[in-house]
């Protein structure tokens, strides 16, 4: 077992991720600054933790024997647990839906006791901005069979990760695992949220689908709220490549395009302002030949 080296920092982590969690408490009964609609946000920690708060530090790729999921860096969310607000908290649910995910490493054989538990959060806000409902990804390391993780998916942290009706989830290989909440309609208006867990190659492991009649969109659902991880009795949790994702476009009026807006717009993509108008125009002819 590998020993960790203890940081003289670590009381005040501490006590800034206090402080921080005293916040998110506040956030989620209360309100918060918002946007419309979600927007993209992205973080894998090459640069700092911006976007995050809590008891979070960016490490170099190796530190604690965990190699980075992507690049030179990644980040530890230590025993006080941290949170994103992925940007901004939103409103409005967008028309295609939006997606949530973070890379978590799963340190299998640092289990400190047998059905160790902690959570990963993505929640979704109400229209009027206040806390809706949690969708949460119950983790647990195990001894008692070998090293190992069983995931399961409920609303509430602090769940059972081996509950035999939440349709429990076995891991037995050590690395780094992407953890995806999928927001969307079902068809009906009301919300579904597909929780997907993915190996290091992008391939889908295990899918639970979460929905309640009552998460109409629009009535009672608005859009994102936080992501959180709470670590619990663990030292830290190793992340990476954290993301909100959502498509935007694709724009209809060339003056969409114009002062800068091209950049918004990444369904599709444009490499400037050019490229965006001749979409629209050729995408308009198109439209009306059609």
């Amino acid at each position: 077992m590998r020993t960790r080296a203890v940081r003289a920092r670590r009381a005040l982590r501490r006590t800034v991720a206090t402080a921080a969690l005293v916040a998110l408490a506040g956030l989620v009964s209360g309100t918060a600054a918002t946007a419309a609609t979600p927007s993209p946000f992205f973080n894998g920690f090459e640069t700092d933790t911006s976007g995050w708060s809590g008891d979070i530090e960016r490490v170099s790729s190796g530190t604690n024997g965990v190699p980075s999921a992507d690049g030179a860096y990644h980040a530890e969310i230590g025993n006080g647990g941290a949170f994103t607000q992925w940007g901004a908290y939103t409103d409005e649910f967008p028309a295609n839906g939006y997606t949530t995910s973070i890379d978590i490493y799963f340190d299998l054989d640092e289990c400190p006791a047998n059905d160790t538990r902690y959570d990963w959060s993505s929640a979704v806000s109400t229209p009027a901005n206040t806390h809706r409902r949690d969708f949460v990804f119950n983790i647990g390391c195990f001894t008692d069979d070998g090293d190992y993780a069983v995931l399961s998916a409920s609303n509430n942290a602090l769940g059972w990760p081996k509950n035999p009706a939440r349709d429990p989830f076995r891991i037995d290989v050590e690395g780094w695992y992407t953890l995806e909440h999928r927001f969307e309609d079902n068809g009906s208006g009301i919300l579904t949220v597909d929780m997907s867990i993915l190996d290091a190659g992008g391939n889908v492991l295990h899918t639970w689908t979460l929905s309640d009649p009552s998460d109409v969109i629009g009535t009672t659902v608005g859009g994102n709220r936080y992501g959180w991880l709470l670590p619990n009795s663990l030292p830290f949790v190793a992340v990476d490549n954290s993301r909100l994702h959502v498509e935007i476009g694709p724009p209809v009026e060339e003056s969409e395009c114009k002062k800068g807006g091209w950049q918004q717009f990444n369904a599709p993509a444009f490499k400037n302002q050019g490229d965006c108008v001749s979409y629209v125009a050729t995408n308009g002819k198109a439209e009306a030949n059609g």
